[in-house]
């Protein structure tokens, strides 16, 4: 079994980005919203981590909506995220800590409420393209259960 240092230097090499270090109150209270999506290579990470299949902890979400700005064409892209349990994301224990930090989803750990919106947008900008790019997220999705979140939603 792999280290979290082992595993956390394996996705430093695939991201682009430093993670994000706050844990204030606004930080968590998105935990309590709408869980972190996950990007591809996440699964993988967060299986080590706990040294077991992390589906059972998933789900399809409706995703991001996002617009070309050269045609002004806006559609989903479906995501993967952490269950939402009794109020909160899967994996936020009782006393708002995250029992998967050091592997934490890519939603999670590399954007936080203080960020600008221009390095927001190009965050968001290169994990949709990585989904985009993934048969296996694509298809790890379509066999998980939709989110109570997205049911009856457009692009759900």
């Amino acid at each position: 079994m792999k280290t979290v240092e082992e595993i956390e230097r394996a996705h430093d090499i695939l991201t682009p980005f430093k993670r994000t270090v706050c844990a204030c109150s606004k930080c968590v209270a998105c935990c309590k919203r709408q869980p972190g999506p996950l990007a591809p290579g996440d699964v993988e990470r967060i299986e080590a981590f706990l040294g077991e299949p992390v589906e059972k902890y998933l789900v399809a979400s409706r995703g991001s909506l996002v617009k070309n700005f050269l045609t002004g064409i806006a559609r989903w892209v479906g995501t993967i995220t952490p269950r939402f349990v009794k109020g909160r994301c899967v994996f936020l224990d009782g006393d708002d800590r995250c029992k998967i930090h050091p592997v934490a989803p890519f939603g999670c750990a590399y954007f936080d409420t203080h960020q600008g919106y221009a390095e927001g947008q190009r965050r968001g900008v290169w994990f949709i393209q990585r989904i985009e790019e993934s048969a296996e997220y694509k298809a790890l999705r379509a066999k998980l259960p939709l989110s109570q979140k997205s049911k009856g939603q457009a692009g759900g």
